[in-house]
């Protein structure tokens, strides 16, 4: 088992009105970055639903793989990504719905859980990127403590 460090939030920067999944997430990554994979452990739909990624060896066990969404942070972190996050002015919004920030805290306080220890951060806090368009460190603190 990996020695997880951190789980990065981040957002697949696309409208409101785009309601994708991990299956073309994987798409965009493996044929257009040609990627193995989808970067992303999980991804959360607009109604709530998570999505397994990453998944190389095809045995359902997504943590144990290193992602591709967080470049110098792969290694020890999981990656799960929020669909939405684009504005209708094409900047970072956070546009995503109560079902995602309900399914996102309950997500990530079991990975707490699982992964004492581990601190939650967005990807804007590990690179140059406003992902995924809201604080999530204090977001975090105020919903886990």
């Amino acid at each position: 088992m990996r020695d997880i460090k951190q789980i990065v939030v981040h957002c697949a920067d696309t409208p409101p009105s785009m309601d994708i999944g991990a299956k073309t997430i994987r798409d965009w990554h493996v044929n257009d970055n040609g990627w193995a994979d989808i970067g992303y452990h999980y991804v959360i739909r607009r109604n709530g639903v998570i999505e397994k990624g990453r998944d190389l060896d095809g045995d359902g066990n997504v943590d144990e793989e290193v992602g591709a969404h967080a470049y110098g942070f792969n290694k020890d972190s999981i990656g799960v990504c929020l669909i939405g996050g684009k504005g209708k002015d094409g900047k970072a919004d956070a546009n995503f719905t109560v079902e995602q920030y309900i399914t996102l805290a309950i997500l990530v306080r079991n990975k707490l859980e699982e992964y004492p220890g581990s601190k939650v951060v967005g990807h804007r806090d590990l690179s140059d990127k406003p992902c995924p368009g809201f604080d999530t460190i204090a977001f975090f603190a105020n919903i886990t403590d």
